[in-house]
């Protein structure tokens, strides 16, 4: 169908305004549009674009909302490479580095430089073909990183289609970053969801655009600041003149740029940008200082790793004394410990600091910090504040070493740490530290796979304190539910259905449930293949655990003690009393009726797929995703396409859902 004139234009015009604001703040710095403005010329862009696909372009703002997840990221190699810069950390160092530079140029007089505030994120490269982004990567190596394309794609400040006359391949070099506005606005509102805070903005931008599903990287409001090129332009000399050009093709460059001439000034703006870095609206970790002109570069050219004519002049690290009055330990919602040092509250760059992470129990005991210990506190940038090491007790007599606690100070239960961690974890699914994320867990589609228990929902009844264990969820009833923010009467009943259907699970799946470290899906089917139900499993010694495929030692010791410690024993008893009655496929098979054969789904089944594939492997078969010459039987739903053409061309058997419910023992519509 032909789209309409008068579509066309409103569709160009939704794309030019929302270039025109995405420029606005993120180049000026300035806004004339509220967020939900903004917002609605998205909506009305997307909905234009799915009503007429072909007005889609290659470079449309609706890009920026993410797709499906990757499996991994795919590498790209960078040529020439992105070399990291060598350091320096104080005026003495600097001019050591200036006096290289006249000395190998032969300069009569020191040279210009290009001044820049050091942006503390990720440095990625931009690659544009004919002034439309290709592709994105991380810097890796320096040669090979990783294709980050799609994520790069949903960063607001990252233009999809240059502006004016640009070569026809130019690779951009930049930092991705949070501004701190961005940053703190995002923590806010983890916090109001019952997440906990990201630790600092560098770390959180570098998760961020590290998600392997691009919609996580959409909804952090990320920013990209180009810094260079991997190559020079035509016509462009100097680093001046760079970034002029790299701001008429609409790309964000850092304001507080600027260039000096020699070391003095350098110094001079070096102590200037120390004094001002809580005021700048990004973490900065200290300046690059880059010989500013293009024919001086190429003229010290680059060493194996760094380039010659650049240097990061770093911020050294901003220190205290203080006193260290206790050591306790928080748990994170995945279980985590972590000992945190209370402290005599201290400035410290301008903060104050009265409490600061000792990590985990490795760097406790290898910094020997105690209370009653004098202590150095550390804080660089916005990084929450650590101790770095023990002076000792002025009082004389130190305290004894800190212990690490065998059972979790929230909930009591058993704490272990796994193999080649350092962390300690809480393995009660029910601690109320983990809860949420344990609920979650539990009705994942590797896990019980209930459709409806969500991320939202699990918080909604911990929060209400409808749930406070596993168990509680198949208390639920409909009127508690149907109670809760957006969960009508319909949903309500869908769900409680979805837990009732979940109590028929197998071994494998509610061990996967349960979340025992070490213990993911593929340990959890080997663990269902050696033992015929889960009494049998929870009454396994460490020896038998041992000749499992895949269990070590260590594993078998976290299994066990899972399973022998009431704390954790009480989760899986609770489980059984509401129904549960797990059983593993070393026990009943479903008669084994179809042991040793390789089954394919394909098409419309009136069970879910992840039902049918657990009847199927239950019943002794293989479940493979592909036909092949190795497939014995295809089991075809309405709408198969492809699948079930291969395995008639092969000679496949064919059958379909209720003849397929037969062969395994189970009546059709009773599944």
């Amino acid at each position: 169908m032909t789209v309409p004139e008068n579509v066309r234009r409103e569709a160009e015009r939704l794309r030019n305004l929302i270039r025109y604001h995405n420029r606005l703040y993120y180049t000026e710095d300035r806004t004339e549009i509220s967020d939900g403005e903004y917002d609605a010329l998205m909506r009305k862009l997307m909905e234009l674009e799915e009503r007429w696909p072909e007005l889609r372009t290659e470079d449309s703002p609706t890009l920026r909302v993410g797709a499906e997840p990757l499996s991994a990221f795919p590498p790209v190699i960078w040529d020439p490479p992105m070399l990291s810069l060598d350091n320096v950390f104080s005026e003495e160092e600097f001019r050591d580095w200036e006096n290289r530079i006249t000395r190998e140029l032969g300069l009569d007089a020191p040279p210009a430089y290009s001044f820049e505030p050091k942006l503390d994120g990720l440095a990625v490269a931009l690659v544009y073909r004919n002034g439309i982004l290709e592709r994105a990567g991380t810097r890796g190596d320096g040669r090979v990183g990783e294709d980050v394309t799609r994520n790069v794609r949903t960063i607001r400040s990252v233009p999809l289609r240059l502006e004016g006359e640009v070569p026809a391949k130019l690779v951009v070099r930049g930092e991705v970053i949070f501004r701190k506005k961005d940053f703190l606005e995002m923590n806010r509102k983890r916090v109001q969801r019952g997440l906990e805070p990201f630790s600092n903005p560098r770390n959180a931008a570098s998760g961020s655009l590290r998600q392997l599903d691009s919609r996580v990287t959409a909804s952090r409001p990320l920013s990209f600041v180009a810094y260079g090129t991997a190559e020079w332009p035509p016509g462009i000399d100097s680093m001046r003149s760079l970034f002029e050009f790299l701001e008429r093709a609409g790309l964000p460059v850092n304001p507080r740029n600027t260039v000096c001439f020699g070391a003095r000034q350098v110094v001079e703006a070096f102590r200037k940008l120390e004094k001002e870095r809580e005021e700048l609206p990004w973490e900065i970790d200290g300046a690059v200082v880059k010989l500013d002109s293009a024919e001086m570069q190429r003229a010290m050219g680059t060493a194996s790793r760094s380039p010659r004519w650049a240097v990061a002049w770093k911020f050294r690290a901003e220190e205290a004394v203080t006193r260290l009055l206790d050591i306790e330990v928080q748990v994170g919602r995945t279980g985590r410990l972590t000992p945190v040092a209370r402290l005599e509250p201290v400035n410290v760059g301008g903060v104050t600091v009265s409490r600061a992470t000792l990590h985990n129990e490795d760097e406790l005991l290898r910094k020997d910090v105690r209370p009653g210990d004098s202590v150095i506190v550390r804080r660089a940038g916005d990084v929450i504040p650590e101790v770095v090491r023990s002076l000792g007790n002025p009082d004389g007599e130190r305290a004894e070493r800190f212990r690490f606690p065998r059972k979790c100070p929230v909930c009591g239960g058993p704490v272990i740490r796994e193999e080649s961690e350092a962390a300690h974890r809480c393995i009660n699914p029910s601690c109320p530290a983990r809860l949420r994320e344990s609920i979650l867990h539990w009705g994942s589609r590797d896990a019980l796979n209930i459709d409806g228990l969500g991320g939202k929902l699990a918080e909604q009844l911990v929060d209400s304190g409808l749930v406070g264990d596993f168990a509680d969820l198949y208390h639920l009833n409909a009127e508690e539910l149907a109670g809760l923010p957006r969960m009508g009467k319909k949903s309500a009943e869908k769900l409680l259905e979805e837990l009732e259907r979940s109590k028929g699970a197998d071994l494998e799946r509610f061990l996967t449930g349960l979340g025992i470290p070490g213990v993911g899906r593929t340990v959890a089917r080997a663990l269902a293949s050696a033992f015929p139900d889960i009494h049998a499993l929870a009454e396994a010694d460490v020896e038998s655990l041992m000749r499992v495929e895949g269990v070590g030692p260590i594993l078998a010791g976290t299994i066990r003690r899972f399973f022998g410690d009431p704390v954790t024993a009480g989760v899986v008893r609770r489980l059984l009393d509401v129904g549960f009655d797990p059983k593993g496929s070393g026990g009943v098979r479903g008669g084994g009726r179809l042991e040793g054969l390789t089954i394919v789904f394909t098409g419309a089944l009136s069970m879910p797929r992840e039902r049918a594939r657990a009847l199927a492997e239950a019943a002794g078969a293989r479940v493979t995703g592909s036909v092949s010459g190795e497939t014995d039987l295809l089991v075809a739903g309405p709408g198969a396409g492809s699948k079930l053409k291969k395995a008639v061309a092969l000679g496949v058997k064919v059958v379909d859902e209720d003849e397929f419910l037969e062969m395994i023992g189970k009546k059709a519509g009773n599944g």
